[in-house]
């Protein structure tokens, strides 16, 4: 098992989630080695890409709207000779198919965010994880408010900032990332 550098990724214009949020995010997963991970707003297909290392019994779904990141996705699967991750070329909800999974990964929902939480309730097994990555407030509070409402238990939300260092001449200065928000929750019994 192992963790993927972003410079290793394919990327094109695709928003991709940064190496650092992708461990701690894969790590709030708890994965298994069976687990079954459905992927929403695939994006780059980081995240699910880098979770297959972490679950050879198992299985990532990934689905993703926009075509650009559709075609990131096929050549990285293809870069990593990846064979347990099925792409899914839809919108969440309505798109997924009809699988039972025990983790989700939500990189974007397109709005959808609280169908695709009473998605997730009807085709996970007890005690199964989400976890949700935001920028932005608005979608902190959406989240939470989803989360609560649909009695998620142990929810834990933390905000991380990452900043590299980036050469000045003969200095370094550091370079913020923008803040995200990590949400992790368990399904409720």
């Amino acid at each position: 098992m192992f963790h993927i550098e972003d410079k290793e990724f394919i990327r094109g214009k695709v928003p991709m989630t940064k190496q650092e949020v992708r461990c701690i995010s894969i790590a709030k997963l708890d994965l298994k080695e069976d687990s079954i991970l459905i992927d929403v707003g695939a994006g780059s297909g980081s995240v699910g890409i880098e979770v297959t290392n972490f679950t050879p019994k198992g299985k990532v779904f990934g689905i993703e709207v926009n075509p650009d990141g559709i075609e990131v996705i096929k050549q990285n699967l293809e870069k990593f000779s990846v064979t347990n991750y099925e792409l899914i070329e839809g919108l969440a909800p309505s798109d997924i198919p009809q699988i039972e999974v025990d983790r989700m990964f939500i990189g974007g929902s397109k709005g959808n965010l609280d169908t695709i939480l009473e998605w997730f309730l009807c085709h996970s097994k007890e005690e199964a994880k989400v976890v949700i990555n935001t920028i932005t407030l608005e979608s902190l509070g959406e989240a939470m408010k989803g989360l609560e409402k649909l009695k998620f238990c142990e929810i834990e939300v933390i905000n991380i900032n990452i900043a590299r260092n980036k050469k000045i001449g003969r200095y370094n200065m550091m370079m913020g990332e923008n803040p995200i928000y990590i949400i992790s929750a368990k399904r409720s019994k």
